[in-house]
């Protein structure tokens, strides 16, 4: 898969820029995260660990799916809403993980 993260700009940095400038624009709004079956899991163990509610919808493959607009503040439950850190940054989907996944007008850490 090829990368869209700003040319010379470290995954650290890609972190910081987001939860700083943009406040992790992408993490908020009208977006659906698609998770995989194991991601599903996952996703439910680390929400329940944490206190957080977070409304899982089924997929037909076995997966899951979340809305963001579903969610207190229109935004993934696993945003910290006073940081903007991912509360999961380490177990986070694989979706997550390779944002950007294309050219992104208006995202600061993507080439676009």
């Amino acid at each position: 898969m090829a990368s869209y993260l700003r040319a010379g700009l470290d995954p650290a940095a890609a972190s910081q820029i987001c939860m700083n400038q943009c406040r992790a624009k992408c993490c908020r709004g009208a977006w659906i995260l698609s998770l995989g079956q194991a991601e599903t899991q996952v996703f439910q163990a680390k929400a329940e660990e944490l206190g957080v509610e977070a409304l899982v919808r089924p997929a037909a493959d076995g997966g899951g799916w979340i809305r963001f607009s579903e969610h207190p503040g229109e935004r993934c439950p696993m945003l910290d809403p006073a940081t903007f850190a991912c509360r999961i940054y380490e177990s986070r989907p694989q979706r997550c993980r390779s944002f950007p996944e294309r050219m992104t007008p208006g995202c600061a850490i993507s080439g676009g």
